[in-house]
Parts: C-alpha cells; structure tokens; sequence
C-alpha cells in the first residue's frame, strides 16, 4: 500500500484548501484512477485537516498522485512534492491506523474522522475500486479505532474542532447570546448545535437549504431560516459559526459590511475547508474571527492534558497493526503453499531448522524459536 497526504501537518489552511474534494469530485477521482491502464485501487480522503489517497498494491503510485493533486489544486508539481507527505507498505498502514484513530488529528482522539475514513473506504467499495488489501486495512483500522474509544481515556473525554467551535462561542462574552449557525444540518454543524443547545442561554438562528434539513425539538431555543436569508439574521447575531462544504464563501466582508448596523462585539468562527468566511471580515470594527488554524493552540493544550491516553492507544494500535500485518502476509503466501508442501515434504523438521536459520536474520528466527515452544 501507499499514501500520500497533504495535512495541517505540512500546510496551511489556505493551501489545504486548494486540495479539498467535495463528495462528488473524490467520487470522480476514485473512477477515473481505477479507469487507467494501471487499474489504480484508490481510497480518497478529504477532511478540512487533511486530503490522503491510499493505493492497494500500486508501487510506484507516487508520480500519478502527485500530477492528479497539481491538476486538482492548480499548483506546480514541484510545489506538490515539497508540500505532501509519502509512505509506503507498513508506514502507509500504520499512517492510516493513526489517522483513523485520531492520533494524527489536530485535536488528538477527535471523532469526527473516524465517520470521515469509513464513507471514503465506503466510497470505494461503491466505485467496485476495492480489493482484498483494501478492504482488509481499512475494516482493521476501523475497528482499531473502536476498540480504542472504548479501552481508553480518549473516548471519555473526547474533544473534537466542533466542539471547540463551542467553546468560543461560550467563552465569548457572558450572558445570554444569539449564534446564526451556517450548515447546521451537516455533521460537524449538526455537533455544534448540539453542543450550543447545551446551553439554555444560547439562541440558535439554523439556516438550512431544505425543508429536510430544519431542525425541532420543541424548546423554541431553536429558529429554522432559509440560507438564502443568512444576511437578514446577521445584525441579531452575537457570533456566527459557519460549517459547510461550500466551495463559495457563506458570508463576505462586502455583505456583511452592509448588514451589521447595530455597533457591538461579534465572534465568527469557520470550521470549514475551503474557508466559509472571508478573511476580510476579521477586519472589520468589532469583529473577531477564528479560523480551523487557529483551533492549534486550544488542540495543543487539550493535547497534553491526553498523552497517557495517547500512549494507551498507541499500544492497541501496534497490537492491531501486528495482527494485520500477519493476516496480510498469509495471504499472500496462501497461493504458494502447495508449492512449498511439495517443496519440503519429507524434509527432516531439524534439516528445516537449519534451512530456516541460514535465511532469516537473527530477531526473526529468535522468534520462531519462541513461537514452537
């Protein structure tokens, strides 16, 4: 297997945000790479931190990912070379694994990728792009990340960007406060307003796109408006969240400039990738405006308050991965084995032995010697 992955790692916001797919365009991409002549096995992962292709079995992959992500973002090849990350075989796997574990996340143990790396591999097997490996790493990883959510600390006390979007708005000036909550109906806005309703003296302004997307429960804390009405609410509110997958912003300074009329303190917070929020508005007399970067500094602190759980994690993670890696390699050994019992049938097991120690190194034939006892 190989990975290469561009992340908050190795760039910024604003370069990530170059190399985002939407749901149809990683849909696209999987074809039109299992459409070359290489009949290339690709799961694509695009999250506001990260964009990741994973190949099954594909040496060599590196030069054909590269040329798709500069077409993809307009950038020079060159650019993407120095820009993404490359692994391959047991590092890929291993990357993966940390990656759907929240371990390689800004905020450490986060969730919300978990649900993002099963609709990428989903993806896949709906593209017919799946193979044996594929499918083998992925589900291991997957359930990795479950059981180390439930056999560790990261799962008890699990902080994710939307909830850390939340916590802006609730440290943002006391009192009783009106949010206008841009893409609530999506999953990482879903989350927030959860989290906001937590709150009773938060007030939620929900814009939706359709009538699928309104949310009720009945306490009034919530008003459903129509998107396109998103800069009528503007003046009410007291902080904006904006979540979305919009290759468009969702609110510009231009606009809101001519919206806002009543003078006070406002927060903007955008969790999305591409930004949802013009940088602009961070300019504006009053306002103040948090971006997916600058959830780093909360991330890190929450961060070292999780480095035992971390270190919990990372020990199933390895447990898991040497499970894998074994299965893997049985696998691929599954067709010579007819070949090998014909080989060495009638051998003397001490002749074997023998055989085995002139050609394994030291470690490995140490703990094949362990493994018979």
């Amino acid at each position: 297997m190989e990975c290469i992955s561009i992340s908050h790692k190795t760039a910024g916001a604003q370069l990530r945000q170059r190399f985002a797919f939407s749901p149809k365009e990683a849909e696209e991409c999987v074809k039109k790479l299992a459409d070359r002549p290489e009949k290339i096995r690709a799961v694509l992962l695009s999250t506001c931190n990260r964009t990741e292709i994973y190949v099954q079995g594909q040496a060599g992959s590196f030069s054909i990912l590269e040329e798709l992500l500069a077409e993809k973002s307009g950038t020079d090849p060159e650019r993407i070379r120095e820009t993404v990350r490359r692994y391959e075989g047991k590092s890929a796997i291993r990357h993966l694994f940390w990656v759907t574990c929240g371990m390689d996340s800004m905020v450490l143990g986060e969730d919300e990728i978990l649900g993002q790396v099963r609709n990428a591999y989903q993806l896949c097997v709906a593209c017919q792009a799946a193979g044996y490996e594929i499918h083998a790493v992925f589900q291991a990883a997957l359930a990795c990340a479950k059981r180390i959510k439930t056999e560790t600390m990261i799962s008890k006390a699990s902080v994710s960007v939307a909830t850390l979007a939340a916590a802006e708005v609730f440290h943002f000036r006391p009192g009783k406060k009106t949010v206008l909550l841009i893409g609530s109906s999506g999953r990482i806005g879903g989350t927030i307003l959860k989290n906001l309703l937590g709150r009773k003296e938060i007030r939620v302004i929900a814009t939706t796109r359709t009538h699928r997307g309104l949310y009720r429960d009945g306490s009034g804390q919530v008003q459903n408006v129509d998107y396109a009405d998103r800069y009528a609410w503007l003046d009410q509110a007291d902080a904006v969240i904006s979540a979305t997958a919009s290759p468009h912003y969702t609110i510009t300074a231009g606009r809101a400039k001519e919206a806002v009329r009543t003078r006070k303190e406002r927060l903007f917070v955008d969790v999305s990738v591409p930004a949802d929020i013009d940088a602009g508005i961070g300019k504006m007399e009053g306002c103040r405006l948090v971006s997916i970067d600058d959830f780093k500094t909360l991330a890190r602190q929450n961060n070292e308050e999780r480095q035992q759980a971390a270190k919990d994690a990372a020990g199933i993670l390895e447990e898991e991965c040497s499970a894998l890696f074994k299965a893997l390699a049985l696998h691929e050994a599954a067709g010579r084995m007819e070949e090998w019992k014909s080989r060495y049938e009638g051998m003397p097991f001490e002749k074997l032995v023998y055989l085995l120690r002139d050609r394994m190194d030291s470690r490995s034939f140490e703990a094949l010697l362990r493994a018979l006892e």
